[in-house]
């Protein structure tokens, strides 16, 4: 199979958590609008995807969900949480935010590859629609509802 075939696959696979994250860092309060927005979360999550679709290629030979892919991707969430963890050696109570996502993203992506790229149903249009609107919700929503504060966190219940 091909190579774009499969990373089309994770980039769809990594678009329905991309756009679960883009709306929910909305309510994020940021100590660093550049690094935390909308745009930022967005893009991780299609690469976190994209990565998920280069895992699946190079595991599979007949399609077959098997132990190279499961293993493969299990490293891969590892190291998306591993990587949403050090942001806490940068912003106070970042944990608290960037992990639930982390684990949405990479556990979304991982599973949902496979699935993509075996289900004829979801073909190149819808793929490619969830990949245009991740990509334009995290560009049109980068500056949006996000503050700057101290530490990087949802808001305070009132």
């Amino acid at each position: 199979m091909s190579i774009y075939k499969k990373l089309y696959a994770g980039l769809g696979a990594g678009a329905v958590p991309a756009i679960i994250a883009v709306l929910t860092s909305l309510s994020l309060e940021s100590p660093d609008d550049i690094v935390f927005n909308a745009a930022a979360v967005g893009f991780a999550s299609l690469i976190v995807g994209a990565v998920s679709g280069l895992i699946w290629h190079w595991t599979t030979d007949d399609g077959a969900i098997n132990r190279a892919y499961i293993v493969s991707s299990t490293v891969l969430v590892i190291l998306v949480l591993v990587v949403a963890s050090l942001a806490q050696t940068q912003f106070d109570d970042a944990v608290l935010f960037t992990v639930p996502l982390a684990i949405i993203v990479a556990v979304v992506s991982a599973i949902g590859t496979p699935f993509v790229d075996s289900n004829e149903r979801l073909g190149n249009w819808s793929t490619g629609i969830l990949i245009v609107v991740a990509i334009g919700l995290s560009l049109a929503l980068a500056g949006q509802g996000d503050q700057e504060s101290g530490s990087l966190s949802l808001p305070l219940p009132l």
